[in-house]
């Protein structure tokens, strides 16, 4: 009789659950659930909420380890979306897209189906701090990206605004700080949906806001709207949040630009793939597309000098990308300079070109008056104008190395979220996140790594450490050992680590293992190979010497290269 006194006080508990979630739904309430003997049963190993960069790597890892996974966005059309700058990579971010890639990240492989101008920058320094960048087709990159996620097993797409957190209490109590425990997420519909991990990818969506002049209006993008009920529920979860900003330049015609006037800057005649899994990329070298430099004058200065009023970005002062800056706030601090503004195609088949450098939130009819002061844009039509974008942020000093939250369990966040900005940063996180969200689930131990042996450890320790008051960007030198990190040997420091949890499939564990045989057999050959000093000297064109010690290939290279 007890145990049915029990089993009805239980069914009674549930109820009073389910009348409390749908009455609280939509009044931004938190879901503090009284834990009950058995938990309903979970719709997916792993929630990614959002479908940037971050996201799609987050999902495409969690479903290649074979967890059932969910990746909720406001439009699928949108997912891979590239919504500033038409290019991947550069010094610093492309190393963490040839890790990204190590780990069987997806970005690298779709880089090398979508670029039409490739090029490693830095090359006058030494290797380890090269920096492959690409070029980009808008309209292919996410063509390829949507098709990849189509056809990842384990992994559904849904439409939808995620609008709250399914919370509960605690199941781990060694952490005093821990508040709640999330279990799934509630659609704007009021549908909710269960998961042992949730992972957050919002980018600029928390309450969003685009100025443009003196206007504001909420959105996460131009043509999106934001996500405010998401950023109700972090704050009153007890969540650290700041506000940030980012921008993107207006967008120009290409037809209208004389670029006889403008410096051409030519791709690479043997581009180097981003993949480790590639040998080559897609596009014949000699059909890639060039970028052009221009640069700003006096006329720019005077213009913005004299409408700065008009800008409601620069009156409120929220902090901004400082290796990005606006045009605004590159004359406001450097007034004396001339600026680069590089000229860069949107893909093959668009007339769009992006103007590096004039990330703008002036006044439309201002922005069109800047552009025309540029030498070779006198005529240049504005197709789409600039905006500034201010978001929400939490401190990244709220999560773990794993990129789990610490006031709430199996609650992961990734990417902007944390204060960073950039494509690399965001799909780096976000294939972390992934990683660590499954292995959550499956009460197994984190997935990490430490500042010594990769880029995304240095950038991961940085956030937890110091936090972001300011946008984070990837640079080398923010890496202490970068002359070991080097982008050509991502695979050698990281797949087999990928592999070991299950991330990384068996195919490019073979192809890496095979790499590393043939580097092994070539430093076996060059140890080997021995000849006098004499000889050595004699055929490598230096001074001659009589010594006759013997000495390994190796050793000479050593000693003449790098020694």
């Amino acid at each position: 009789m007890r145990n049915g006194i029990m089993r009805r006080a239980n069914l009674f508990r549930l109820n009073v659950c389910n009348e409390f979630q749908h009455s609280f739904v939509r009044r931004r309430r938190f879901l503090c659930l009284s834990a009950a003997p058995v938990d309903p049963p979970c719709h997916y190993d792993v929630i990614v909420v959002g479908g940037g960069h971050a996201g799609a790597e987050a999902a495409a890892a969690s479903a290649r380890m074979g967890a059932k996974t969910l990746l909720v966005t406001h439009k699928l059309d949108t997912i891979g979306e590239m919504s500033c700058n038409p290019a991947f990579g550069g010094i610093g971010k492309g190393h963490l897209i040839k890790e990204i890639d190590a780990l069987d990240g997806l970005c690298g492989r779709i880089c090398d189906l979508s670029g039409v101008h490739y090029r490693m920058l830095n090359t006058r320094k030494g290797p380890a701090v090269w920096g492959p960048r690409a070029q980009i087709d808008r309209a292919l990159y996410k063509k390829e990206m949507q098709k990849e996620l189509s056809a990842t097993e384990n992994l559904e797409l849904m439409s939808a605004a995620v609008d709250n957190l399914l919370l509960g209490r605690p199941t781990e109590t060694a952490h005093s700080g821990v508040k709640f425990n999330c279990h799934g997420v509630i659609l704007e519909s009021g549908q909710t949906v269960r998961a042992k991990s949730v992972v957050l990818t919002t980018g600029t969506f928390l309450r969003g806001e685009i100025v443009i002049g003196m206007k504001s209006t909420p959105a996460g993008r131009i043509g999106d709207g934001p996500a405010v009920g998401l950023a109700k529920s972090l704050d009153e979860a007890g969540f650290k949040l700041g506000r940030l900003k980012t921008g993107t330049p207006p967008r120009l015609d290409g037809k209208t630009i004389d670029f006889s006037r403008a410096t051409p800057s030519l791709a690479d005649n043997s581009p180097v793939p981003f993949s480790f899994m590639n040998d080559r990329v897609w596009i014949e070298p000699s059909k890639q597309l060039k970028c052009y430099l221009t640069y700003t004058n006096k006329a720019v200065v005077d213009l913005i000098r004299n409408n700065i009023h008009l800008n409601r970005a620069v009156i409120r002062g929220t902090t901004g990308p400082r290796y990005c800056p606006s045009i605004e706030s590159k004359v406001l601090r450097f007034e004396e300079r001339s600026h680069q503004v590089w000229l860069e195609p949107e893909g093959l088949s668009s007339d769009l070109i992006y103007p590096q450098g004039m990330s703008c939130t002036m006044p439309e009819e201002i922005q069109q008056q800047i552009i025309n002061c540029i030498p070779c844009l006198e005529k240049a039509v504005m197709v789409r104008p600039g905006y500034g974008v201010e978001y929400d942020y939490v401190d990244p000093r709220q999560i773990k190395s794993s990129l789990e939250t610490h006031l709430i369990q199996n609650l992961f966040l990734a990417g902007q979220i944390n204060g960073t900005t950039g494509y690399e940063e965001a799909a780096a996180q976000g294939i972390f996140a992934g990683i660590n969200a499954v292995l959550k689930g499956r009460a197994q131990p984190p997935f990490t790594l430490s500042r010594t042996e990769s880029y995304v450890g240095v950038m991961i320790d940085d956030l937890t450490t110091f936090g972001a008051s300011e946008p984070y960007r990837m640079f080398t030198n923010r890496a202490e050992f970068r002359i070991h990190l080097r982008p050509d040997n991502a695979d050698l420091r990281l797949t087999e680590k990928g592999f070991r949890v299950g991330c990384v499939s068996e195919n490019r564990w073979a192809r890496t293992r095979q790499i590393r045989d043939d580097l092994d057999s070539c430093l076996s050959l060059l140890k080997d190979f021995k000849q006098p000093v004499c000889k050595w000297r004699t055929d490598l064109d230096r001074p001659e010497q009589t010594s006759t010690a013997l000495k390994s290939a190796f050793e000479m290279i050593w000693r003449l290269f790098i020694g």
